[in-house]
């Protein structure tokens, strides 16, 4: 299940990579880690159904990985399975699978758009 994780958060970085490149082409201004977060938490708000204590928690913890991200773009395996963990010990079981589910529908588009 951490691997599948790992994998759709991979997938997400690289959407995110992508998007930014598109963003810099067309000379529109890349999106602070703040407005990432807030954007990323609506998302899983809506996926999740997240509590409003969960949406503070996840906020914090998006904004939190993507302040450490905003620096190098270095290889964040440590910075991606502390993520996992922290986000694990928020969301529900439910909610987790839910993820992972989303995660790996992401993976799979990924895939067959390769």
């Amino acid at each position: 299940m951490k691997k599948k994780f790992l994998t759709l958060f991979a997938a997400a970085i690289v959407s995110a990579n992508i998007s930014a490149q598109e963003s810099q082409a067309a000379n529109v201004p890349k999106k602070s880690p703040e407005e990432k977060a807030e954007k990323m938490t609506a998302r899983l708000t809506t996926e999740l159904a997240l509590t409003p204590a969960q949406q503070t928690k996840v906020k914090a913890l998006i904004l939190q990985h993507e302040q450490a991200r905003a620096g190098e773009m270095k290889d964040n395996t440590a910075e991606r399975e502390k993520f996992d963990a922290d986000i694990k010990t928020i969301l529900t079981p439910e909610q987790y699978q839910t993820l992972e589910q989303k995660r790996e529908e992401m993976k799979q588009r990924h895939h067959q758009t390769n």
